[in-house]
């Protein structure tokens, strides 16, 4: 049985902030990453995170972009609803992770949305512009 972790939460906030994004989504969701947590997750933590929230029914994948399902907007609403003035992004991500902890994934989905070298690409492309 597999637990969502903080990573999970963060990866899932840069989604939320970069679901309105119309172009160079992928691009533009590394760099909501690094604004949240100073870092950008491996592609494995990324695939690992996007294929539990997949299975939560927290997000889908339409068009090669992730939205974010009402599953997901309800989570997000709820952890806002915690924070106070002067809570930082990556505060939010942790209460994300609280209000996902209660749920407990048996299994998770085995899907890439992006490849290993199309992640290294936009990570590079980002971090060139940075």
């Amino acid at each position: 049985m597999s637990h969502i972790s903080f990573e999970d939460a963060w990866i899932f906030l840069g989604m939320k902030y970069a679901e309105n994004e119309s172009t160079d989504y992928y691009a533009k969701l590394i760099g909501f990453f690094d604004d949240i947590n100073q870092s950008i997750p491996a592609y494995d933590e990324f695939i690992s995170a996007y294929n539990k929230l997949l299975y939560l029914s927290a997000i889908k994948n339409e068009n090669g972009k992730v939205y974010i399902m009402e599953f997901g907007n309800s989570i997000y609403r709820n952890a806002l609803s915690k924070r106070t003035p002067d809570t930082q992004p990556r505060e939010i991500a942790e209460l994300i992770r609280v209000e996902l902890k209660p749920y407990k994934l048996k299994s998770a989905c085995r899907q890439a949305p992006i490849s290993v070298q199309e992640y290294n690409a936009v990570t590079d492309v980002y971090m060139t512009k940075k």
